[in-house]
């Protein structure tokens, strides 16, 4: 027996990727034309253009650039968010085919009653995943430094019994969890701040909203990643943050806990 489902990407209330974009965006990833791409998913050159502009439109940021900026007939190419998207929908499809297929297979049931009793729905609101690149040993805790797909490092402290039971190892793929009142905000020219927190990030603020009594900042600190900060309505009218500002943010290590696929 065999299981697939057509997988699409969200991206807002009015772009949804589904497999023919991808195909079509990487088809012209590959070919820099319109043209080109069109022959090579066998459609039409309007379909073909008319879907590209559709999307490319719709979305948060351009999914397609002028090779040549704004010169006609220049050739075309992926932004880098187009990239990092495709990137992700290709690590969604390999995860969701594997999981099918070990469903498929799993004769006793095990897997389905396994998942019968799931019922946890984490209210962390940030989840980042990571790749480990070392581990330290205490005496009682462990300090896991794992890599974000851009490059930065970030590091989290558990028990060694946590550590073990995970069976985490550098080179595993793990994932992040902290939640936004974790999170310490900063404008990034606030030279006088010293905070003990042994991470430290950087990014753009993409939300700023005020509630009753707190405010909720969500920050791009690059490649699609997200990470949200709550803090007092006082303190964001006192560092007057706006959509736009660069913020650094500070995640104490023992405020990061670290979740696996069994």
């Amino acid at each position: 027996m065999k299981a697939r489902i057509n997988l699409e990407l969200i991206l807002n209330d009015e772009v949804v990727l589904l497999p023919k974009h991808i195909k079509l965006l990487k088809a012209l990833d590959e070919t820099r034309s319109i043209t080109k791409a069109a022959t090579v998913v066998d459609i039409s050159y309007k379909n073909a253009w008319d879907c590209l502009d559709l999307i490319n439109s719709k979305a948060d940021e351009p999914l397609i650039l002028r090779v040549d900026g704004k010169r006609k007939n220049s050739g075309s190419e992926l932004s880098q968010y187009a990239k990092d998207i495709i990137d992700k929908y290709d690590a969604i499809l390999k995860a969701q085919n594997h999981f099918l297929n070990e469903i498929c297979n799993d004769l006793d049931g095990d897997i389905i009653s396994n998942l019968k009793g799931i019922n946890m729905k984490l209210s962390a609101r940030n989840q980042l995943q990571a790749t480990i690149t070392d581990i330290e040993i205490g005496a009682v805790n462990a300090q896991i430094t794992a890599k974000l797909s851009d490059g930065v490092l970030l590091k989290s402290i558990i028990t060694i019994d946590s550590q073990k039971e995970l069976n985490l190892e550098v080179g595993k793929e793990i994932i992040f969890v902290f939640k936004a009142s974790s999170v310490i905000l900063a404008k990034t020219d606030d030279k006088e701040l010293k905070i003990s927190a042994a991470n430290k990030l950087k990014g753009k603020v993409t939300q700023a909203t005020l509630g009753a009594v707190n405010a909720k900042i969500s920050v791009n600190i690059g490649h699609n990643q997200i990470i949200h900060a709550i803090i007092t309505n006082e303190s964001a009218q006192d560092m007057r943050i706006n959509v736009g500002d660069e913020v650094e943010l500070f995640i104490k290590a023992s405020h990061i806990i670290i979740a696996t696929q069994a």
